[in-house]
């Protein structure tokens, strides 16, 4: 599957730049198999956010009230798995 960034959420399975402009991120879910992780940073390369799958929860998410404003978004690591990346 490729990624999917035409709708909201964003449906990201693969690394990469998804979006090169300013995004507003509300919450993040990452579905995954135990010990698989995920990072995410803006266009600079600096994290947003680092989540790792574990036998208690295969479904690790990041709810920001009010959202935050990154400067482009890249997957820069995806063990496996598939994050939801809602957009405020």
């Amino acid at each position: 599957m490729a990624n999917s960034v035409t709708t909201n959420p964003l449906v990201l399975d693969s690394t990469g730049i998804v979006l090169s402009t300013p995004v507003s991120i509300k919450s993040i879910l990452f579905t995954a198999a135990n010990g698989e992780g995920l990072v995410l940073s803006d266009k600079n390369g600096v994290a947003v956010a680092s989540l790792e799958a574990s036998t208690g929860d295969l479904s690790p998410s990041v709810a920001v009230p009010g959202g935050i404003k990154i400067n482009g978004l890249t997957v820069t690591t995806i063990d496996g798995g598939v994050v939801y990346v809602y957009l405020k």
